[in-house]
Order: structure tokens, then sequence, then C-alpha cells
């Protein structure tokens, strides 16, 4: 039987979530109260203050339209969009924000007619209070109250650069936190994230929460202010979409705009419905002089209090992730802008979520929980967008990459501290393997200097006896060719190629006259053992030395730089580990491997965030923006019969049917160009970022894998690595830990004196999943948090 997990967080049904406290919105409980009763306001449920400003507009249809009845089908939000860092470094951001809290604060202690959205993200309050640590008490008696909302996320993040556990702990420790302050708004606010994941509606409710609101990524097939947004489990949000500018399409009511403007603009998505007037945009202060510029009879709320309808009964089902450029700009490449940002998320991510934690959970006594609080707080810093994008100052990337290197530190020793737990059962001098996979492995490991095939059980551990005997031949090579049991891989098959890059840290954009450059001189060595084979093959190229400053073509200028190919196979693994390098000194440029597909398609499949995903070669374009084929995967990309296997992040686009192009390095020098070609609009200042031109050593790693149906559990084996420690003075050989069948494992975990997984099934069809003697039962896509 299966045992659920109790407690709050994201392990509650949307059935099961109630939340009676005055002022606050749960599954079943929303918020009824425009203007809270302990200020003398009668309460007045939101839907029913709609029907009223309706009635009256109604009533007033056939008269002149004066401001004051243009305003009674109109609702304003004031609110702050707060990028914690981007342009400016953290620091000198924070320092606006204090100014910015303050005088909300006493705006809303001022004047009971004022309501504010923070935001969305706790990260706010917690950066404000560690300056103004007396401000924690204001800010909770204004949410209890009503004219503040919190929440309900710590950060927010880019959806498709963080895994989908990031996503789940963040919205979980944003919940936690906001409940110290008065209690999180119960809306999915997803302001400006570059598009959305298919699972997350799934996980909104998992939360409690049955609404969400959104600007980018909405294709254009929606025509309303309003859709129901389905998960691939069958999960559905009422979904607001904000249009004509988003977050920002009221924000200057009070500088040079008129309501009366902004109700034009807006009336055609909204019908009869009221219309939702953003008031704010980027880390602007509230205009203190609003209300006064506007009729008495102007109502401002909380998004907290607008949206309170939860019913999708009537509307347009959008189902999946949403990337489309047609309504507002996706700046899709910021999947490739400083590589490196990326490549540190993904080990930090994978040394917490598969390692520490999963480690500690089963084999440590004390949970080490303030130790993995500062970890993930650092991975939530650098999920918000401006930060793991790097689509920022250099200063910022900079500090990127420090937190994410606190965090696999964090990670990495409490790893080693459970290995010493797991080898003091083992004689001391044996070899110990660790497996983290929640399945048995057989597999290729390094010991000793040599290779050996050992088999570990599922979360468990084996000692390895050495041998001096020679292992019989099971891998090959001839030419550039290796081959075992399983695979046979040509690596002169791969092209690099590179290209001019014009564009900025959001998008990329070719020289008006680019040059391709793929031809190359190559030299190649090969290494073979009767477990393992290695092709090395160096490429050396003529590359420009970067594009002319008009973007009319790449300099003539060339520097002849080295490219290595390094292809190894190991006996019994389905898949080619490869890794490309190469000195970085040349600018303005993209670097792409290209993968010849076995069969011509016109699609892939790619996983990230708990799904996996069927998309079209192109993405939808619009709004200024060229639609583009460059798509993001977290773990593998399937194409034509091939499967691509990641350790982080990557972007990939499908180039005329026939290959699968992987991009290695993007080369940039600003954060936004005013003359992007592929771009009408700036995404943001055109300030100088030489450190994204990422000049020096840079090198890409993923796996090549001729079985793409099975292409989850290869990359199970490529992504995480067995791992090895010395016994120190027990006498047990081996141990099994829990077994995993029927779904995906995201996380193990100890909570509230107990251990529990995150698992996921990640198919179309029903699974029977069992977890060590838990059986659960999965609808298709299903995310599920059971104890173990």
């Amino acid at each position: 039987m299966e045992r659920p997990v109790d407690g709050a967080d994201l392990h509650l049904r949307p059935d099961e979530a109630t939340d009676d406290r005055a002022g606050h919105v749960s599954a079943r409980n929303v918020r009824a109260a425009v203007q809270p009763a302990e200020r003398g306001g009668v309460p007045l449920d939101v839907s029913a203050a709609h029907r009223v400003l309706l009635v009256a507009a109604v009533l007033r249809a056939g008269t002149a339209r004066r401001l004051g009845q243009v305003l009674s089908a109109v609702v304003l939000v004031p609110h702050t969009h707060w990028d914690r860092e981007w342009y400016r470094p953290f620091q000198s951001f924070r320092m606006s924000l204090v100014d910015v809290v303050d005088e909300v604060l006493e705006l809303l202690e001022g004047d009971e007619r004022w309501r504010f959205t923070l935001d969305g993200q706790l990260a706010t309050v917690d950066d404000y209070v560690e300056i103004r640590p007396e401000g924690e008490g204001r800010i909770r008696a204004l949410v209890r109250a009503g004219p503040l909302a919190v929440g309900p996320w710590q950060t927010l993040m880019d959806e498709f650069l963080v895994s989908g556990e990031t996503i789940v702990r963040n919205l979980e420790a944003g919940l936690a936190r906001a409940e110290d302050v008065g209690g999180a708004m119960q809306v999915g606010y997803l302001p400006d994230m570059f598009g959305h994941v298919a699972q997350m509606p799934q996980i909104l409710r998992a939360a409690g929460i049955d609404v969400a609101i959104m600007w980018r990524g909405v294709p254009a097939a929606v025509e309303s202010h309003v859709f129901a947004w389905e998960a691939p489990d069958g999960s559905v949000v009422r979904t607001e979409y904000m249009p004509e500018n988003g977050y920002s399409n009221a924000a200057y009511i009070c500088d040079g705009d008129t309501l009366e403007a902004v109700v034009e603009r807006l009336r055609p998505w909204f019908g009869d419905d009221p219309i939702l007037g953003m008031v704010g945009t980027d880390h602007m202060p509230p205009a203190r002089d609003l209300l006064e510029r506007l009729p008495a009879d102007t109502r401002l709320v909380t998004l907290a209090e607008y949206l309170t309808e939860t019913s999708t009964d009537g509307l347009q089902h959008i189902r999946g992730e949403l990337r489309s450029a047609a309504r507002a700009n996706l700046l899709p490449n910021v999947i490739s802008a400083r590589i490196d940002l990326k490549q540190a998320c993904g080990r930090a991510e994978r040394a917490l979520e598969r390692y520490a934690e999963p480690l500690q959970a089963l084999y440590c006594e004390e949970w080490p929980e303030a130790f993995l609080e500062v970890a993930w707080s650092r991975l939530f810093q650098n999920s918000a967008h401006d930060s793991i994008c790097g689509c920022s100052a250099d200063e910022v990337s900079a500090q990127v990459l420090v937190r994410y290197a606190e965090a696999e530190q964090i990670a990495d020793e409490l790893t080693r501290r459970a290995l010493e737990r797991i080898a003091a059962q083992a004689p001391a001098g044996s070899t110990v393997v660790v497996n983290p996979s929640p399945h048995t492995r057989t597999q290729v490991v390094e010991l000793d200097g040599g290779f050996t095939e050992v088999t570990v059980p599922p979360l468990g551990w084996r000692v390895v006896d050495s041998t001096d005997e020679l292992p019989e031949a099971r891998v090959f090579v001839a030419g550039t060719t290796l081959r075992n049991e399983l695979v046979e891989f040509d690596a002169s098959s791969l092209r690099i190629v590179d290209g001019g890059d014009y564009g900025d840290s959001y998008n990329y954009a070719p020289p008006q006259d680019d040059l391709l450059v793929d031809e190359s001189a190559d030299e190649h060595a090969a290494i073979t053992e009767p477990l393992r084979a290695r092709v090395m093959l160096q490429r050396t190229y003529a590359w420009p030395r970067f594009a002319h400053p008009d973007g009319s073509r790449r300099s003539d200028d060339t520097v002849n730089v080295p490219v290595d190919l390094d292809a190894e196979l190991r006996a019994g693994e389905p898949f080619v580990r490869l890794r490309i390098s190469f000195d970085n000194p040349c600018s303005d440029h993209r670097v792409r491997v290209h993968i010849p597909l076995p069969t011509e398609t016109d699609r892939t499949r790619a996983e990230g965030q708990f799904a996996i995903v069927e998309r079209l070669a192109f993405q939808e374009g619009g709004h200024g923006e060229r639609g583009l084929g460059a798509y993001p995967a977290s773990v593998f990309v399937a194409a034509g019969g091939v499967a691509l296997l990641f350790e982080h992040v990557s972007e990939y686009e499908l180039v005329d049917g026939r290959e699968l192009a992987i991009t290695v390095l993007r080369s940039i020098g600003l954060i936004s160009r005013k003359a992007n070609p592929w771009r009408v609009e700036n995404a943001g200042p055109e300030l100088p970022i030489p450190d994204a031109q990422m000049h020096g050593p840079h090198s890409f790693s993923f796996a090549w894998c001729p079985d793409p149906e099975r292409a989850l559990e290869h990359a199970e084996r490529y992504r995480h690595p067995l791992l090895t420690t010395a016994g120190t003075g027990g006498d047990m050989h081996e141990h099994a830990g829990p077994e995993l069948t029927g779904a995906v494992l995201s996380s193990i975990r100890r909570r509230n004196g107990a251990v529990e997984a995150r698992i996921v099934n990640e198919t179309s069809e029903p699974s029977a999943a069992r977890f060590s003697d838990v059986s659960a039962d999965l609808r298709p896509w299903e995310i599920r948090t059971v104890r173990i």
C-alpha cells in the first residue's frame, strides 16, 4: 500500500489544501475580502465586485464615457517587478529595493485604499529585512491585513534552465517563508519567465494553487485574457494572460499614458470582463500620487484579490509547454549564453539532488538540514532568470558562479561524509563502489589506474576485489570508429561548425554576410583497452577573430584554433562519451557540433522538468522576434533514431531534418543589442559584457546513444557516475538500498522524521511504480512524493 506523505507544501493534493486564516486563499478557501474588515471595509467577494462593476458599466453605456465611468470596468494592481541582479549587481539593486519597500510600507500603512503586490517572490522580503530587520513585523501585519501580497515563490526562476526538482524546492521554500510573514499569495505568478514548462500546472496544483498569471510564451491561438492551461498529466490551472506589454501594461498611467488609452488597448482582450491593469514595471517604485491622479472610485487590488475565480469551465484549453514568441519576445538564446553558468548549475543540482541528499538520508544519522538549506538557497538565488540566463553584467555572472561553487562544495562535503559512513562498514583497505541509482547497475569503472566491470545493487554499495587477470577484449577501434557489443560509432562523422553571432545574450543573430567554417586539418590517435577504447581527434580551424561592428560580415583576420574531440566507449555501455575542448581566442561567434541522424525527421523529443516534450523544428515567431529552432534539453534530446545525453541544460536545433546541432559555445559582447537583426525591441540595456565572449579554455561534454526509446535509462547511467571509496574496518561486503521500478527518481531526502522520495512517471501510459515496499499507481506523467 502507498503511504501518503503528511504535512504541507507540495505534498498536499489540491482537494486537501485548506487555509482558514482571514485574508488568505487556498484550493478551497479563496480570499474573500477586497477591503479587510479590520480596516472598516465591508467584505466583498471579488467576483461579486466584478459583477457590480460590469452592471455599472452597462448602465452608463448610453452616456459619454467620463474617466470615472471607464474606471468602473478596470481593476488596477500596483506592483514592482524586481530583478535581484541584472545590469547592476545584487548589492547595488538591493539599495534601490530598500528604498522602494520603505516607500511601499509607508503608503500601505498610511492609506487603506492602497494595495501592492511584491513581485511574487519572498526573495524581495528576505533581501529587504536583512537590511531592515525591524521591517519584518510591518510586512507581516500588512500581509495579514490584506493590502500587501507576497509569494508564493522564493525566487522568480527561469523555468527551462533549472531542474524540475529545483522548481519544486523553490516553491516549497517560498511557501514556507511566506508563513513567517503572514501567508503566501496563492497565485502561480509567472510574469517574465522566458516561456513555461509543460509540468508547471501540475506543480502548482500539487501546492494547492489553482490559478496562474503570465506574459511570455503564450501562443497566437490564445485570443482572450484567460485560458485553461493543462499539464501532460491532466492537471489544469486557470491562467490569466497579461496582454499588451505584460506586467507593465498600465505602468505609466501617471506618466504620459492615460487610463483611457490603457482601456482601449486592453478591451479587445477582456470583452465584458473587468480589465486588469498592471501598474508597475522593472524596479519601479509606487506612484505616490496614483490615487490623487485618478477619480475617487478607483479600485486598487492585489493579484490575490483579482484572481479569485478558479473554474476552467468553458475556457479554451492549451496543453503542454508554452514557448511561442507570437505575443511577446521569448528571448530563446539565453539557453546558450554563458554556457559556463549552465554547466555549474548542472553540477550543483546533481550533486545535491542525487548524491548529497540521498546518501545522507539513507546512511547518516543526523540530517544536515541547515547546510542543505544554505546550498539550496544558493540555487534559488541563481535561478532568477537574469542570473542563470547569463544576460547580466559580468559582475553578476561572476557572483552566480561563486554561489554555484558554494552549493557544490556543501554537497560534495556531505557526500564525502556519507561515504565515510559506508566505508566504515567495509573491510579496511578494500575498494567500495557506491551506486547513486535506484536500480542495479553493471558498469565499467576505473580502479587503481585500470578499468574493471562491476555490478552494484540499487542505492547501495559493493566491495570490489582487484584482479591481475586481463579481461577479454570487448571494445575495439578501427581508424576513427569505436565498437562494442551494443554500439558502433565513427567519431569523424561529427561536424564542428563555427559561424558569426552579431546578436546578444538574448537572441542569436548572424552577420548579414555570415561565414560558416567547418573545414579543418585533421589528426587522430586511438587507445584500446579490453574494457575501454578512445579515439582522440584533433581538428584545426581558421576562425575569424570577430564580427565587424556594423554586423555586415566577419573579419578577414583569422586564427588557427585546434579543437579536440575525445570519444570514449566502454564495454556494456550503449552510448559513446564525447568531449569537445578548445581554447577560444575569438569573439562574436557561435560554435556548434552537428550530429547526423540515421533517418530524416521533422520533430524532436526532449526531456526536462519532469516531462518529455515533442517539438516541431521551429517554434512560433512573431512580435518582432524571429522564430527559431533553438530549444533547451535538460537530460536528453532524441530525433531520427539517435539520442544525445546531457550533463546540463543545453541548446539544440534540428537542422534540415537530417542533423542535430548542439551549441558548444556562444561568444557575445552585449547584454542587448539595439540593432539586433533578428529582434525588433530591446531586451535590456546595450551594456558591454566582455566576459560573455568566453575567451580562454572551454569544454563541452555529452553522449551519443543509438537507442532513443530507452534514453532516460541510459541518461541515468551517464549523468550519475558510480562513486568509489576505501573501506576502513567493517566486515560487510555489500549492501542494497531501496529499489525503484516503474518511475524516474527525482530526489530522496529526510523530512519530518521519515525518508521520502519524489518519483515521476515520464511516460504516456499509467505505471504501477514500486519503491522498496511502497506501491504507487501513477497516472501518465504524474509527479508523486512518497515515503519509503
